[in-house]
């Protein structure tokens, strides 16, 4: 199984995840312990501790890779894209791949999200992610892990998510 692939299921297996609402854990104590060991703290946003979670299992049986998520992955979206760029131990790119972290802006500003994609159709333009701290109205802040839909490229939204970059397996 590819790194891609391996990282694909891991995601999947989260999928129904629910917060206890206001960021304060989740209802599966076993997953609350998993995320509270990337680094999660209560009332945060997770969604980008859910992709260092999915990408630290993935990785676990690379010293040199674990290593690199646990030093560049973090709780904030952006944060953990400018870390992998700087780092350079996972490549970094514009075009949606499965198995990579998709990152998002909202507006300009400092805010962001994260997600796992899981496939891409360039034909429809869209790919299709699995994300944390989402809902089913597509919001970047929401209660579970869930599959969504999304379009690759469209006109800036100044309320609204617009892709930052990816972030690509490592395939070993």
């Amino acid at each position: 199984m590819t790194r891609a692939l391996r990282i694909i299921a891991i995601a999947e297996s989260y999928i129904g995840q629910t917060e206890i609402p206001g960021n304060m854990g989740w209802m599966d104590k076993t997953f609350q312990k998993k995320m509270i060991e990337v680094g999660f703290y209560m009332k945060a946003p997770w969604c980008a501790f859910f992709t260092k979670l999915v990408y630290g299992e993935t990785y676990y049986d690379n010293k040199m890779l674990h290593a690199a998520v646990a030093k560049c992955c973090s709780g904030g979206a952006l944060l953990t894209l400018q870390n992998h760029e700087h780092n350079g131990t996972f490549s970094v790119g514009e075009e949606p791949r499965p198995g990579a972290i998709v990152i998002w802006r909202l507006g300009h500003g400092t805010s962001g999200h994260a997600g796992i994609v899981v496939s891409v159709d360039k034909a429809t333009n869209t790919m299709t992610t699995i994300e944390g701290n989402t809902n089913a109205k597509g919001s970047r802040e929401g209660v579970c892990v869930a599959k969504k839909l999304r379009t690759i490229t469209r006109p800036y939204q100044a309320a609204g998510l617009n892709v930052e970059g990816y972030i690509y397996p490592f395939e070993i």
